[in-house]
């Protein structure tokens, strides 16, 4: 996946049909653009419409992208450094990206229950890899169903090669207007006239190379004829590992959707991008091993990876869809409580230090617990000397040090148990 193809992604996306649509023609368009049944694709949207809304979020942004068959040709994006006009369905991808964002945003201001979800970015990633291995699996539109097959904005026809000239490549002639169809033809062959023939050395005309015996004097007014155009090289065949392992994830991160959909809550969005996860790494493991040129790699595979890693930790790092440090604040916290009075039953932190000193605590009139959560960080607990303590530690992604059993275990006092849970970062409890 490289920047021209996601430019080509872009530039041949589908347009909205007037007739034989349902709502829109989002659907019927780009069942028509990639050759598929418009039915598969309605489902998908109904299905992605379950995980945060994502499936009508792509709908509305699909009605602002994509231009409808009777508009004009949108200006397409090239890779270039000044910025690009904008005209009607002629916005640049990347403004399209920010406007999903944008909203997304928007949605999750001052909500306690945000509408956007770990389920939502889910399902709208699985859409956008489905429209992209869709375009691998039919990289030419057919006629009439991209944007920059449609009519320029000068009124012209669009150029669209005719079969006749795709078949004859050493037929190079312009492209013309068909005014019945619409479509470009390749205009008559024009032969040259008025060209003065080959003179030899004597002041005689000399025969051209293509009639060395002199047969056809009359057609010696005919130009030399043109050396054939090489071929180009054979570009190497890329690794069919990125479209199987790609499709196989989808179909692990479906299966898992699935289980959760029917009641299964071991299915949670961190798992299934896990598994996902899992399948693209052997992928990524069997592509290694193999002994391939450097641009024949499934590098796809890769920012597959990094998508599913992403919202993975994201879903992990999250309860209800908003991250702990949201609620919990960010900073340095430092307690040291001076008796089991001053002990409190939990300390709370979103992003930073927290560091807690239990040496003068003092005995215990019962058994107590201390529960420390933190998103992002650095844990330190210093315990006492004289209680009997148990430690419980617990860290998603991180380094973690704690003593194993019970501490202080010869002591005569009720148990003081300790539980630290870490998202991410180091913890460390020592005496």
């Amino acid at each position: 996946m490289d920047t021209k193809t996601l430019l080509d992604l872009w530039n041949t996306r589908p347009v909205r049909p007037r007739s034989g649509k349902t709502l829109a023609g989002i659907c019927t368009g780009i069942a028509r653009r990639y050759r598929i049944d418009a039915t598969l694709v309605k489902i998908a949207f109904l299905v992605a419409a379950f995980f945060g809304g994502a499936g009508v979020l792509l709908y509305v942004v699909g009605l602002i992208a994509f231009p409808a068959d009777n508009e004009t040709a949108p200006r397409p994006v090239r890779m270039r450094s000044r910025p690009a006009r904008r005209g009607p369905h002629g916005v640049p991808w990347y403004a399209i990206v920010i406007g999903v964002i944008a909203v997304i945003s928007i949605s999750n201001m001052g909500s306690s229950a945000p509408f956007w979800s770990s389920g939502g970015l889910l399902g709208l990633v699985l859409m956008l890899l489905g429209w992209w291995l869709l375009y691998q699996r039919t990289p030419v539109a057919p006629a009439g169903t991209s944007a920059d097959q449609l009519h320029p904005a000068d009124g012209s026809a669009p150029l669209v090669p005719t079969a006749s000239a795709m078949t004859n490549p050493l037929v190079e002639s312009p492209l013309v207007a068909n005014p019945i169809e619409g479509e470009a033809i390749p205009a008559p062959f024009e032969t040259p006239v008025d060209v003065p023939a080959a003179t030899g050395t004597d002041g005689v005309d000399a025969p051209p190379a293509w009639d060395p015996l002199g047969t056809a004097r009359f057609a010696w007014d005919l130009p030399e004829p043109a050396a054939p155009p090489q071929p180009p090289a054979p570009k190497p065949p890329k690794s069919p590992l990125t479209p199987i392992f790609a499709g196989l994830a989808v179909i692990v991160a479906a299966g898992g959707t699935g289980g959760h959909l029917v009641g299964l809550e071991w299915f949670t969005v961190g798992r299934i991008a896990a598994l996902a996860l899992a399948v693209l790494g052997v992928g990524m493991l069997l592509d290694a091993v193999q002994r391939r040129q450097a641009n024949t790699r499934a590098t796809g595979l890769v920012w597959l990876a990094i998508i599913a890693g992403i919202i993975a930790v994201v879903a992990t790092l999250s309860t209800t869809g908003r991250p702990t440090f949201v609620n919990d604040g960010i900073g340095e916290r430092s307690y040291h409580p001076q008796g089991v009075e001053q002990l409190a039953d939990t300390y709370e932190l979103g992003i930073g230090n927290t560091v807690l000193d239990l040496r003068d605590v003092g005995p215990l009139d019962r058994d107590r617990t201390v529960t420390i959560k933190q998103g992002i960080g650095e844990v330190k607990v210093t315990l006492p000397d004289d209680v009997r303590v148990k430690t419980d530690c617990h860290t998603v992604v991180g380094d973690q040090t704690c003593p194993e059993g019970i501490v202080n275990p010869d002591a005569k006092t009720p148990t003081l148990t300790v539980k630290a849970n870490l998202n991410m970062g180091s913890m460390e409890m020592k005496k």
